[in-house]
């Protein structure tokens, strides 16, 4: 009972005090908005060249190789624009691992579905890294079952290299349509 009297007690000396305090922080964040995102005033970016010289390159004979097929070539793709995950409890985890990985071209019909994707190896692949990369995109799409070719820089030329998947797509294509 002593407990009860003392806690009324302070509620009548210190209540309206820290009502007081209350309407006062409520009224100052009152119509005002809470975003805490950063003021940028200097934006320190410039253009680049979408494709390097070699992708390039690389693109204007893939490219002729698309249109006598009607096939359309989407240019460093984002894994993750192109791949949902899949588990819910380690969503962030998985993400993590396509958010900034790219493939070099996607190539798709005319309505836009993927039907392979071809990565340029440099030898820039060599290095343990990238091989473990290279590894990890090779099981993503032998998972969501679309082929990933990989064009060798400097190893032939590209036209031979292009032949070679366009007939294994060809072959696949017909075998898919008997």
């Amino acid at each position: 009972m002593e407990y009860f009297i003392i806690l009324i007690l302070i509620l009548y000396i210190f209540g309206p005090k820290i009502a007081d305090i209350l309407a006062k922080k409520i009224k100052k964040t009152k119509g005002k908005e809470t975003d805490t995102s950063p003021v940028i005033t200097d934006y320190p970016y410039e253009k680049k060249m979408l494709l390097t010289k070699t992708e390039y390159a690389f693109y204007k004979i893939l490219k002729a190789e698309c249109d006598n097929r009607d096939y359309l070539i989407c240019p460093k793709v984002r894994m993750e624009d192109f791949l949902e995950v899949t588990c819910k409890d380690e969503h962030l985890k998985y993400r993590g691992y396509i958010k900034s990985r790219h493939i070099d071209f996607i190539i798709c019909d005319n309505k836009l579905h993927m039907l392979y994707g071809i990565e340029l190896d440099d030898a820039s692949h060599n290095s343990q890294k990238a091989q473990k990369t290279d590894d990890f995109k090779d099981k993503v799409f032998e998972r969501i079952q679309i082929p990933l070719y990989r064009i060798k820089v400097g190893v032939g030329n590209y036209t031979e290299q292009l032949d070679n998947i366009f007939g294994k797509v060809e072959i696949e294509e017909s075998t898919v349509q008997n």
